[in-house]
C-alpha cells in the first residue's frame, strides 16, 4: 500500500511539473469539456461501439478556426482525413518528452475533430497545409491515412500545427490525447497539460447493490450482499456540466479494497468500459462498479477478496477529481454466505 502511494504522489508530481513545461496547444484559458476515461456510447460505425474516451476535451468557444500549436519540439507522423470518429486528425511525435509511466523518452500527441491542417506561418506548416488540401482534392470524404519521416515535418515548440474544428460531426472542440512511442499506452493528458482552474464540485449520488439504490442524503445505512452480488456507485464532477471523476475508492475498515484510478489504459483495454461503467451510465451520468474480478490498467487495486466478511464491516467510498477535490460517503456492509 505505502509503495502504491508513493508511486501515485510521484506521478502526480511529475505530472503537474510537466503540465508547466509543455505547451497549451490553445491561445485561450484552458476549460475542460470531457473528461479522461469518460464512458463512451457506441458510434454509428460499427468498428467503434462503447469506449473510454481516450483524451481530454478542451473547449475552443464554439469557434472553429484556433490555432492549434506543437506543445514541444515534433514531426508529424500520422495525418488522418475523414476518420469516423476523429474526423481530421493529427499524431505528432515529441521525442524528447519523457514517459511518465516508463520514463523512457518519446510521447505522442493526437489532436482529433480539426478543421485543417497545416498552417502559412512556417514552412513545415505550409508543406503540410499544401498536402492536406492536395489529398482533401484527390479523396474527397475517403478515409485517408499518411504515415511520415521523422524528417519530413518538423515543428518548433509553439508553431502553428493545424486549426481546431468540428469535423467528426461534434460540437467544436479540441480533443487532446497522449500515447506511447508504439501508440499502445494511453495516457492521462492531464499529467503534461494544463487542465485550467474550474470551480468543481465532486458528487456522490447513490450506491446501487445487488439492484436495490440507497441515497446517499439519508442516515448511515447497512447494505446486504453476497460474494457474487454487484455493488455500484453514481459520482461525478460538476463543472459547467458533467465529467468523470479522476478516482473511485472503496475502503473497508480505512483499507482500500478496491480502486479505479483514471491514469493510463492499453488501447486493446478501451472497449472494456463495462468492466468499470454499469448501467444505465451514459456521456453525462456514471455509475461506477465498485466490484470486479477482472484485470485491467485501470484497476490497480482490487482485493476483496482479501478481506474478512465474517462481520458486518464499516465501509466508504471516495471520490477524487482531478483538481484535488473529494467527497467520501459511509455506509455498512454486511456479507451473507
Amino acid at each position: 500500500m505505502k509503495r502504491l502511494l508513493a508511486t501515485l504522489i510521484f506521478a502526480l508530481i511529475v505530472g503537474l511539473y510537466l503540465a508547466s513545461t509543455l505547451a497549451f496547444p490553445l491561445k485561450r484559458t484552458p476549460e475542460l469539456t470531457g473528461y479522461f476515461g469518460e464512458y463512451r456510447g457506441n458510434s454509428r460505425n460499427i468498428n467503434y461501439p462503447e469506449h473510454f474516451h481516450m483524451g481530454l476535451d478542451y473547449s475552443t468557444g464554439s469557434a472553429v478556426g484556433l490555432d492549434v500549436l506543437s506543445p514541444e519540439d515534433s514531426y508529424v507522423n500520422i495525418i488522418y482525413l475523414n476518420h469516423p470518429i476523429y474526423g481530421i486528425g493529427m499524431v505528432l511525435t515529441l521525442p524528447g518528452v519523457t514517459n511518465i509511466l516508463t520514463n523512457e523518452k518519446g510521447i505522442n500527441i493526437v489532436y482529433a475533430h480539426l478543421n485543417e491542417l497545416g498552417d502559412t506561418s512556417s514552412l513545415s506548416g505550409r508543406k503540410l497545409n499544401d498536402l492536406y488540401y492536395q489529398l482533401s482534392a484527390e479523396f474527397g470524404d475517403q478515409y485517408v491515412e499518411v504515415s511520415f519521416d521523422p524528417r519530413e515535418i518538423p515543428f518548433k515548440r509553439n508553431d502553428v500545427v493545424s486549426k481546431s474544428g468540428n469535423t467528426g460531426n461534434v460540437p467544436p472542440h479540441l480533443h487532446l490525447e497522449v500515447r506511447d512511442n508504439r501508440m499502445e499506452t494511453i495516457i492521462n493528458p492531464g499529467y503534461y497539460f494544463d487542465t485550467g482552474r474550474p470551480s468543481s464540485v465532486v458528487e456522490i449520488l447513490e450506491i446501487r447493490v445487488g439492484g436495490k439504490t440507497y441515497s446517499f442524503s439519508q442516515e448511515k445505512f447497512t447494505v446486504e450482499m453476497t460474494p457474487s452480488t454487484p455493488i455500484d456507485v453514481r459520482a461525478r464532477v460538476q463543472l459547467r456540466h458533467a465529467v468523470s471523476p479522476r478516482a473511485i475508492e472503496l475502503y473497508v475498515e480505512n483499507s482500500l479494497v478496491y480502486q479505479i484510478d483514471f491514469a493510463y489504459f492499453l488501447e486493446s483495454e478501451a472497449n472494456r468500459v463495462y468492466e468499470i461503467y454499469s448501467s444505465p451510465s451514459t456521456e453525462v451520468d456514471y455509475w461506477f462498479n465498485l466490484r470486479s474480478s477482472q484485470s485491467l490498467s485501470l484497476l490497480p487495486v482490487n482485493i476483496w477478496n482479501d478481506i474478512d466478511w465474517t462481520y458486518p464491516r464499516d465501509a466508504r467510498v471516495v471520490v477524487r477529481d482531478h483538481w484535488g477535490n473529494e467527497a467520501s460517503k459511509d455506509f455498512k456492509i454486511v456479507m451473507r454466505r
